[in-house]
């Protein structure tokens, strides 16, 4: 029984040791051993609490994943004269924004719009992530939406083929509404029932 004690003790004190070591890091305060993303994710404005360690965890998931967008362009936005000016209500906007492509360090996209004013607060930000994403470096393609498809014939039953299921996804706003990431419930709740009496309309013309 005293060696089962002993064991134990030793199982105990090695235990804590550990639990010491992940809480405080080496006693070479060597800070890079320590997780830069419990730095930055306990706090609702990273930036204003330790911007080093968010341009860090960006290097950190590029290494891994180059393709986030996020990052990529985050770490340039908050050397730039825009973002200096933010207020500090503004940066934690900007964190709401960006904090998903910081989770989520395989996103090819990485960050969405609170509110639609967002878009032009953070313009520096957002522009070079959506120019990025479009192939349009300079910002010169224009969008045309075109449905004539001339007299091309898509009836796949001539092909002797099924009828196929097509679904059409349209993600858009509403004027007055938050973007999603922003709602709350309440406000989510008033865009369904909105929605529901638009929906209603389209019965009674269809």
């Amino acid at each position: 029984s005293d060696l089962l004690v002993s064991i134990f003790a030793v199982a105990l004190s090695l235990s804590f040791s550990q639990i010491l070591w992940f809480q405080f890091g080496p006693s070479n305060n060597n800070t890079e051993s320590f997780p830069t993303s419990t730095i930055i994710m306990n706090s609702s404005n990273p930036f204003k609490d330790d911007i080093e360690a968010v341009v860090s965890k960006c290097d950190e998931i590029l290494k891994a994943h180059p393709g986030n967008r996020c990052c990529k362009y985050l770490k340039e936005y908050v050397t730039s004269d825009e973002f200096k000016a933010l207020s500090e209500a503004d940066q934690e906007t900007l964190w709401k924004c960006v904090r998903t492509g910081i989770d989520n360090e395989d996103s090819g996209l990485g960050c969405y719009a609170m509110t639609t004013s967002d878009y032009s607060k953070f313009g520096g930000f957002f522009d070079k992530v959506i120019r990025d994403y479009h192939g349009d470096e300079t910002g010169s393609k224009k969008h045309e939406t075109d449905w004539n498809t001339g007299d091309t014939d898509y009836d796949v039953k001539k092909l002797g083929q099924e009828e196929l299921s097509m679904r059409v996804r349209v993600g858009r706003n509403l004027v007055g509404f938050n973007l999603p990431g922003a709602m709350d419930k309440e406000e989510r709740v008033k865009f369904e029932q909105r929605m529901l009496l638009a929906f209603e309309k389209l019965k009674e013309a269809y």
